[in-house]
Order: structure tokens, then C-alpha cells, then sequence
């Protein structure tokens, strides 16, 4: 049954925030089009942005290759984190775990970035940038760790949301900082030894440096190192669940 409802309640959103009108679904692709047009306008043009293991020209695919997968994770745990609240008429007159409702945006908003992010991958290509496509399968792999990460934040904020309602006023500016925080825009070997060893903690660093490697570099060889990241998002994904679950039991009487 849950198996049923969390179906229907992915389609529900994916119907209502991309498929009900067409500029929802072209905007899907759009606006992180604009974005990435700006930011490469405003570094390429402006600030004579270069990566130092990269040619000039290939400042656009490095940062489009990080910039969808972060696009759909901030996209995801923003629209997530007041889902609850939301749909507080439907927690007070259907019986169901109410988990699976900010999971379930977490999945639509993943889904439809990455058809967006498989075809910017092609437009890559067909402009001349050497894509690895024998990379798509560590790719994903990476990829579910990362909507794994945006899932276990999703249930943490959309739960605290309920008894705090000024965390829909601070979470745009934290992932706006924390994005900045992130080598997106810059490669890490840009930075000062000290402020390099500190993004190095940022797990969205491991996860943009990784898929970077499968798509655009050698491709990529794991090591045992790189256990570490996907080892804390399933310890965290475990413990935001417990932590909504328990949680939820109060969710009726502050909805």
C-alpha cells in the first residue's frame, strides 16, 4: 500500500510543479540554462575564470557537469522542507507515513532534473565536449548517494518546519552559502591550503569532484577513502528517518 501511495504522490508532483503547463516543464530546463549562461558570462568574460588542469574553453562543461546535480539537490531539500505543512489537511484526514511526503518531492525533483541533466550532457558532446559515457554508471551510482543526502535533509527540515517556521526564511540563503561553499563554480586547487583542507569536509565537494571524474577526466577509480561519504549519508538517512518518525507522532497537534 505505502508502495501505491508513495507512487501516486511522486506523480502528483511531477504533474503539478512540471507537467500541468508547458513553461513549468520548460522552465525545468531553462532557468538552470540561464543560470549557468550567467555564471559563465560573469567568470569567462568578466573575471577571465580558468581552471588550471583544464583548457580556457572548458570552463562551461566543468561547471554544467556540477551545476545540474546541485541544482536538483538544492531544488529538492528547499521544496521539501515545508511539504508537510503543506499538506497538513491531508495528514489530518488520511491515514499514511507521512514520510513518504517529503520524499516523494525529493524523488519528482530528481527525476525531471536529471532528463535535464542527460540533455545537457548530449548538447556537451555535440559541441565538442568529450564526454565519458562509459562513466554514466559510476555516474549514477553517485548520483543516488547524493538524492540519498537531499532525502535524510528533506526529512530533518520538513519535520523541524512544523514546530519551526522561519526555516523556510533561513534555508534559501544557507544552500545559496553553502553552494558558494561547494568547488562549482572553481576548481579546489584554487584555493588557499587552509580553505582547501576545509572544503575538503564539504560532502557536496566529494560528490561534484567524483562525477567530474566519471563524465569529464580519466573516469573514476575509487578508493577506500571514497567510502566515507557514501557511509555518512546512509548513517544520516537512517537517523533523519527516525528522527521524522518520531517527530511526526506530535505533527497534528502544531498542522
Amino acid at each position: 500500500m505505502s508502495s501505491g501511495i508513495f507512487t501516486q504522490l511522486v506523480l502528483r508532483a511531477i504533474r503539478s510543479d512540471y507537467l500541468n503547463n508547458l513553461s513549468g516543464f520548460a522552465w525545468l530546463i531553462l532557468q538552470p540554462l540561464m543560470l549557468l549562461a550567467v555564471y559563465a558570462f560573469v567568470f569567462t568574460v568578466i573575471f577571465k575564470a580558468r581552471i588550471p588542469e583544464l583548457e580556457p574553453s572548458a570552463f562551461v562543461p566543468f561547471l554544467a557537469v556540477a551545476f545540474w546535480p546541485w541544482t536538483a539537490f538544492s531544488e529538492s531539500v528547499l521544496r521539501a522542507s515545508n511539504v508537510v505543512t503543506a499538506n497538513a489537511a491531508l495528514i489530518g484526514k488520511v491515514a499514511f507515513p507521512t514520510e513518504l511526503l517529503p520524499l516523494s518531492v525529493v524523488t519528482a525533483t530528481f527525476l525531471m532534473h536529471l532528463v535535464g541533466y542527460l540533455a545537457v550532457l548530449i548538447v556537451l558532446q555535440l559541441t565538442g565536449t568529450e564526454i565519458h559515457w562509459l562513466g554514466l554508471l559510476p555516474a549514477a551510482i553517485i548520483l543516488v548517494f547524493l538524492y540519498l543526502f537531499a532525502a535524510a535533509l528533506a526529512l530533518i527540515f520538513s519535520a523541524l518546519h512544523v514546530f519551526v517556521r522561519d526555516l523556510g526564511q533561513m534555508l534559501p540563503p544557507l544552500m545559496t552559502f553553502w553552494f558558494f561553499m561547494s568547488p562549482i563554480l572553481y576548481s579546489p586547487s584554487l584555493l588557499p591550503e587552509g580553505l582547501a583542507s576545509l572544503v575538503r569536509w564539504n560532502p557536496i565537494a566529494w560528490f561534484v569532484g567524483r562525477l567530474r571524474d566519471a563524465l569529464m577526466f580519466d573516469g573514476f577509480s575509487p578508493e577506500w577513502s571514497d567510502l566515507i561519504v557514501p557511509a555518512a549519508v546512509l548513517l544520516l538517512g537512517l537517523l533523519a528517518l527516525g528522527f521524522f518518525r518520531r517527530m511526526s507522532g506530535h505533527f497534528e497537534d502544531f498542522l
